[in-house]
């Protein structure tokens, strides 16, 4: 049975003005895992900026050729650098149309949007005051965005816009990465170490961790910078318990004010990590928001995906949150898990709907990991009408018990060419989520694999990135901290 167009190797040449031909190859691999360049049918690209307007024509041999002429970026809301970039979403979007016509491949319903916050461009247009209508023009004509998309993003967006704040450097918000996980799932891309196996680098890692904290606290002290939100990441942090777990969150409280913070997050996201011992150190160092997130509620998937619990787990671990009565609950769901149709997944749903968590993110497996199907054309676009079947099921049965969009990611081969999305009731949305997404406001990034962005108020971001492994952090803390902490000084002072 053949593979998937997307998953071959292709091969093409290009021919096109040198200054477009990294703009065409990045649409050709937008669609494909593996292209080689230097031989196969040639793809031909050409614009023409003209006083009328911009002339783009692809061709590809033996193929219908697409051509487009743009008077509309002759409108005075436009410069001059609008006037490049839409040179380069033409040529896109013209590219993704002759190869997916040309081998049969499902057209994104994201259109040419392949970056992981398409809500930033809507963003980008709003700050510019365009008007809704024109927004929407964009969308469809320039990149190829369908209907139900342009809906979630504007959806989202409005949602986002309160949560900015005037200044983009104060407050800030905390992440502290965590990078201990009871066991990796076989889907996991992020920092993340199995405690049984890596349990002995707990202590080093903690030590280098306190010393970042408290060096950046105190920075952040001597600017006068509030901080908005602190959130736990990883990894799983409810793998460090007892009293690291204590002497962990009271350092946070001393030098970041966290339980005093408008929003103090952790992940839990494995269920057996949440013992009352655990809970009750959380809470009693004015943790506000905790996540369970069981992927999904089947036992059969939750084995297979390589989490060692079970589905009754996670109800006795809401049960038990529920004692301790944190403001919020967070809950994530994976569509597209090996072996899960839709059944599995609305079963999954309503079983998460039934314990009660006030916000629920729905993720979208990478495609390379989810696709169960067979391997021809008809089970790939079966495989995506499965998809959109599932996220229109879960947006519409979330709204029905008044939980709405609210942020949004993508990721390169994403299951069913979807999104993942956070749903939340009103006034449960979380701000770091948004302000980590967007990048409104700059993020100190502390612990294994902690992205550090420092965002400028034109809004471009420069990120350091610490270590992901846990021994490679405590070791090389040393070297990076001082660094680090000129590079914050130095934003924070402009």
């Amino acid at each position: 049975m053949p593979i998937p167009q997307q998953l071959k190797p292709k091969c093409f040449q290009i021919k096109a003005p040198p200054e477009l031909a990294t703009t065409v190859k990045g649409a050709i691999t937008s669609l494909f895992r593996s292209v080689d360049f230097s031989r196969g049918p040639v793809i031909e690209v050409t614009a023409l900026d003209t006083a009328a307007g911009i002339e783009t024509t692809v061709e590809l041999e033996q193929h219908q050729p697409w051509h487009h002429f743009d008077a509309e970026i002759n409108d005075p809301c436009y410069d001059q650098a609008d006037r490049a970039n839409r040179v380069k979403e033409r040529i896109r979007l013209g590219v993704k149309t002759v190869l997916c016509q040309a081998y049969g491949i499902p057209f994104s319903p994201w259109g040419i949007l392949v970056g992981v916050r398409p809500t930033k461009l809507v963003h980008r247009l709003i700050d510019r005051n365009f008007s809704r209508e024109k927004i929407i023009s964009i969308l469809t004509d320039v990149y190829g965005v369908a209907g139900s998309r342009q809906e979630l993003l504007l959806d989202v967006v409005d949602r986002q816009r309160s949560f900015f704040m005037p200044n983009v450097n104060n407050p800030v918000s905390v992440y502290v990465g965590i990078p201990f996980c009871p066991t990796r799932c076989g889907y996991c891309s992020f920092a993340a170490y199995p405690f049984e196996t890596h349990s002995h680098l707990v202590k080093s890692f903690l030590k280098a961790l306190h010393q970042e904290i408290t060096a950046l606290g105190e920075l952040l002290r001597e600017h006068n910078i509030k901080v908005q939100s602190v959130y736990l990441g990883g990894g799983t942090p409810t793998t460090i318990t007892g009293s690291d777990l204590s002497k962990l969150l009271k350092l946070l409280n001393e030098y970041f004010d966290a339980d005093r913070c408008q929003e103090y997050m952790v992940e839990a996201g494995r269920p057996e990590t949440l013992t009352p011992e655990t809970l009750e150190i959380l809470k009693a160092h004015g943790v506000q928001r905790i996540s369970i997130n069981p992927q999904t509620m089947n036992d059969r998937t939750l084995q297979l995906i390589g989490r060692e619990h079970t589905a009754d787990q996670v109800r006795e671990a809401f049960a038990l949150a529920a004692r301790y009565q944190f403001e919020h609950i967070n809950a994530d769901l994976i569509l597209g898990l090996p072996g899960e149709g839709q059944a599995d997944f609305c079963y999954s749903l309503e079983e998460i709907i039934k314990l009660g968590p006030d916000h629920i993110t729905i993720h979208s497996l990478a495609l390379k990991r989810a696709s169960r199907f067979g391997q021809n054309l008809e089970q790939l676009e079966l495989e995506q009408k499965l998809g959109e079947a599932m996220s229109n099921y879960a947006r519409e049965r979330l709204a029905g018990i008044n939980m709405n969009p609210y942020y949004l990611y993508r990721q390169r081969y994403i299951f069913s060419d979807l999104e993942n999305v956070g749903y939340a009731k009103a006034e449960a949305e979380s701000i770091y989520n948004v302000q980590m997404m967007e990048e409104r406001q700059t993020i100190i990034g502390l612990g294994g694999g902690a992205i550090t962005k420092l965002v400028s108020p034109d809004l471009t971001v420069v990120r350091h990135a610490n270590p992901k492994c846990p021994a490679t952090y405590a070791q090389q803390l040393a070297e990076f901290i001082d660094p680090k902490k000129f590079q914050i000084k130095r934003h924070l002072s402009v």
